[in-house]
């Protein structure tokens, strides 16, 4: 205690020297450590798969409602062919002035 006051030192807990920590309970500790690691290892394989599923889920239904929006826009215009053509021709003539 002295020790660490003289040179404003601490050991955070670091014995030096012996250990009182026995050889089998540093042997029991990595291997509590090591499968720990190997828990950890197989958890993230797992969660990169259901990343990937969940990712293939979101594709899928992205292209469904594409496929859905371009139905019910292709329905409109057979509904409602002389407003289609009224829009697109509006749209058109905002892109000219644009580019001029």
């Amino acid at each position: 205690m002295a020790d660490e006051k003289s040179t404003g030192k601490r050991t955070l807990g670091v014995v030096e020297g012996r250990d009182s920590i026995s050889e089998d309970a540093s042997v029991a500790a990595e291997a509590t450590v090591s499968e720990q690691i190997e828990a950890l290892k197989t958890e993230i394989s797992r969660l990169k798969e259901s990343a990937g599923l969940i990712a293939e889920g979101t594709g899928q239904l992205a292209v469904a409602k594409a496929e859905s929006v371009r139905d019910e826009v292709r329905q409109t215009i057979q509904a409602n062919p002389l407003a289609a053509l009224a829009g697109a021709a509006f749209i058109g003539y905002l892109f000219g002035l644009r580019h001029r």
